[in-house]
């Protein structure tokens, strides 16, 4: 049930300062969200056990898996159900969405290489049974992704403070640092387990956790993103929208779309289209309205197709319920040519 009430303003603080700075502690948060480290705890312990709101780590945009796609699936009804269960446990679909459309399911795949996808997932995939066809799609440029998305309840002040505790990428040549399978499949399920925690979990030294950490983080190979589930953000409905657009005007369009609220995914594309967006919105009339704002912000955008998503199953690894709750179950993706997957 939609009810974004059951959400008190210090829990929307601390959601939004966690988008900024996943991992940030107790303490640091504390005075800026004028709090004690102890009733933050609290507050994030009983938000994660409600699936209201979580931490993990991904892969979408990482160093180690450049590669992004996107694949819908055709599929007989009869036998939806029983092949949602089964691409969900592929590791390289780090999201799946039900569509409003034609049985079709979205699968959103992060992988290291195109041969990865075309060579053994596509033949995975078509192999299941009750899948009729399916349209692959790559993204040719990701300009906004849900990392981006933000509740945005922060005062001025607060912003600037929480922003000075995220951890910044570099822009570096640097080798992809070596990080252990058993460390970042500790992240996916939970980003902001502490270095220790994960040291005594997988039998490594809390230095060398913490190092690999702080490395696989500032060097673009672990990907923190705070989740809150979609029925209490008070935008319960997820539409999609395939336009074309002249190559040239991509970049540009995408700035100015950025501005639009609920944007959760802006992505250049190939395929009988170019330009693929994603929303959250509050409401299906809320549907004209926004792509009356995408053609004035954007006169040569040409939308060509667009659809609701009934439901999203999974989410960056996570299995997701009613409402777009968090069940606890995570399917940690894998990075690049990961041969260790629990």
């Amino acid at each position: 049930m939609f009810d974004p009430s059951v959400l008190l303003d210090e829990d929307l603080q601390l959601i939004h300062a966690l988008q900024i700075a996943p991992r940030a502690s107790w303490a640091e948060l504390a005075n800026i969200l004028e709090s004690h480290p102890t009733t933050l705890a609290g507050r994030w312990e009983r938000l994660t056990a409600a699936g209201i709101a979580w931490v993990g780590a991904h892969t979408i945009g990482a160093r180690t898996n450049p590669l992004l796609a996107f694949i819908e699936v055709h599929c007989e009804l009869a036998y939806k159900d029983a092949a949602v269960e089964t691409f969900c446990k592929f590791a390289e679909i780090v999201s799946l969405d039900l569509s409003a459309r034609d049985r079709t399911l979205l699968l959103t795949v992060s992988t290291d290489s195109f041969e990865s996808v075309s060579e053994r997932l596509i033949q995975d995939i078509s192999t299941v049974p009750g899948v009729v066809s399916l349209d692959v799609f790559f993204a040719t440029r990701l300009h906004f992704a849900g990392d981006g998305w933000r509740l945005n309840v922060l005062d001025r002040g607060q912003l600037a403070s929480v922003q000075k505790l995220a951890t910044r990428v570099e822009n570096t040549n640097e080798p992809v640092p070596r990080i252990a399978p058993e460390v970042l499949h500790a992240l996916a399920r939970d980003g902001r387990r502490t270095a220790s925690e994960i040291a005594r979990e997988v039998g490594m030294s809390e230095s060398t956790v913490r190092r690999q950490i702080r490395l696989g983080i500032s060097r673009g190979v672990i990907r923190l993103r705070s989740e809150i589930a979609q029925d209490v953000t008070g935008n319960p409905l997820t539409v999609q929208w395939h336009g074309t657009l002249p190559a040239q005007l991509h970049d540009k369009a995408a700035r100015v779309i950025s501005t639009i609220p609920g944007l959760r995914l802006c992505v250049s594309t190939t395929g009988r289209t170019n330009f693929f967006i994603v929303m959250w919105l509050r409401s299906v009339a809320d549907v004209l309205t926004v792509e009356q704002q995408l053609t004035a912000a954007v006169p040569e955008l040409e939308i060509r197709e667009s659809s609701v998503g009934l439901q999203i199953v999974k989410r960056v690894g996570w299995i997701l319920g009613p409402g777009g709750r968090a069940t606890g179950e995570v399917v940690a993706p894998r990075w690049g040519s990961d041969p260790v997957h629990p």
